[in-house]
């Protein structure tokens, strides 16, 4: 069937429209598919960041049950700090009182060490003292004796007093116990006390 030639313009922009159309269609499909796309990306990174919020929770869980051991540990440390602190205060107080009680054992040490050295020079000057007394006594023992022989054992006495302290003196000196005690003189010399005390008018038994 043929169109007139008023038709044809019609066909025309009909058949511009259907291009329209398909070019929209087109566009639209075009549109589609890539809203589909970035629809599939944005669930991707979704997705993605749905691991990541996973793992961040199993980190911070993580972090979490660390910090809890973290902290228990640093309590048990300052713990133990505090009581190694308190231990470490009484071990210096211990050694303190030990120090002092050192301290005071030299200080008695030296004392006593002093005192030692004290009573050694008083032995000293005892010996000396005893060694000088035996020779006076060797001395006077060697004299008396060759007095005794002159008879003159109370040689020089003038008064009672005198001849009883010289007749002390004698029988201490010629004791038998003594290193230079002799028997015999010691009844000669009370021999002649006897006698002397007749003259000086004293009685022989209060000596």
């Amino acid at each position: 069937m043929f169109l007139s030639h008023k038709e044809e313009p019609e066909l025309q922009e009909i058949e511009i429209k259907d291009e329209a159309a398909a070019e929209l269609k087109r566009r639209l499909f075009a549109e589609k598919v890539k809203l589909s796309e970035e629809r599939s990306e944005l669930d991707r990174v979704r997705e993605k960041l749905e691991e990541e919020k996973k793992k961040l929770s199993e980190e911070k869980r993580q972090l979490s049950r660390e910090t809890a051991i973290m902290s228990s540990r640093i309590k048990a440390l300052q713990e133990s700090a505090e009581y190694e602190r308190k231990r470490l205060k009484e071990d210096k107080r211990m050694l303190d009182r030990r120090r002092k009680i050192i301290e005071h054992a030299y200080s008695m040490l030296e004392s006593d060490k002093e005192q030692i050295r004290l009573k050694y020079a008083d032995i000293d000057r005892q010996k000396e003292l005893l060694r000088q007394m035996r020779e006076e006594a060797v001395h006077q023992s060697s004299e008396s004796r060759d007095a005794y022989k002159e008879g003159v054992f109370f040689r020089g006495v003038n008064s009672a007093v005198a001849l009883r302290k010289r007749y002390k003196d004698l029988c201490r000196i010629y004791h038998p116990d003594n290193m230079c005690g002799d028997k015999e003189i010691i009844i000669k010399i009370k021999e002649e006390y006897e006698s002397l005390c007749d003259i000086f008018g004293l009685s022989s038994k209060r000596a």
